[in-house]
């Protein structure tokens, strides 16, 4: 069965990525207001850099709001793949109010274990923004994934070390927290990438789309699409 989008659409990435900069900024802003703090989960990769930016110049009170990436590879924090840099480059954080999702020490495992406590101590996240691949993955849930079975959902981690087929290791948030947020928006480019959104909703299993997922509890996320 298929699923009716709410869907914003734009000429191009620019228009878009205002649109949603100022979307995110209002749920923020509420989230403040009504109790005192907010938790914001962003995306890396090339596209949300727009985006980010334009949130970023949002007058907001930023001592108030944790921001975490939705994944993140295993690399330093200085590299240039690390969504980490774009985040902090983009965003006026404040101090202590960023969560890398990164291994200090230990392995990657230990250290998705240890940030889960970090991520669950949040509470539910206030806005998340994801991007999607064109094989429907999410944040570093990728087809496949056994955590994405709705008997193993709810007993997934929080924090996830995911080693993807041919990719490098990444640690990414788990399936609670990207499908329970309490608004959550996605962000894709190109009319490849919506037809590869509406054959993923065509299906009813998010194993082999994970993007389906935030299309199964609550609200479903709201579609920003420039074509």
């Amino acid at each position: 069965m298929g699923v009716a989008l709410d869907l914003v659409r734009g000429p191009d990435l620019r228009q878009v990525s205002q649109r949603l900069a100022g979307d995110v900024a209002g749920v923020l802003r509420q989230a403040v207001n009504e109790r005192g703090r907010a938790a914001l989960a962003v995306p890396g990769g090339t596209t949300p850099r727009a985006f980010l930016t334009r949130l970023g110049q949002h007058d907001l009170p930023w001592q108030a709001i944790t921001v975490v990436p939705t994944d993140e590879r295993d690399v330093l924090p200085d590299d240039p793949r690390s969504n980490e840099r774009m985040i902090r480059d983009c965003l006026p954080l404040e101090p202590g109010s960023f969560v890398p999702l990164r291994a200090a020490a230990g392995s990657l495992d230990e250290t998705a274990a240890a940030l889960a406590k970090r991520i669950i101590a949040l509470g539910r996240l206030d806005a998340v923004v994801v991007g999607m691949g064109a094989d429907a993955h999410i944040a570093s849930l990728f087809p496949g994934d056994r955590w994405l079975e709705p008997a193993r959902r709810e007993a997934a981690p929080a924090v996830l070390a995911a080693h993807p087929a041919n990719l490098e290791p990444r640690l990414s948030l788990g399936p609670l927290p990207l499908a329970r947020a309490r608004w959550t928006a996605l962000l894709i480019s190109g009319q490849d990438k919506l037809a590869a959104l509406n054959r993923a909703l065509g299906s009813a299993d998010p194993v082999t789309a994970p993007v389906r997922l935030l299309f199964e509890n609550g609200v479903p996320p709201r579609v920003y699409f420039a074509e």
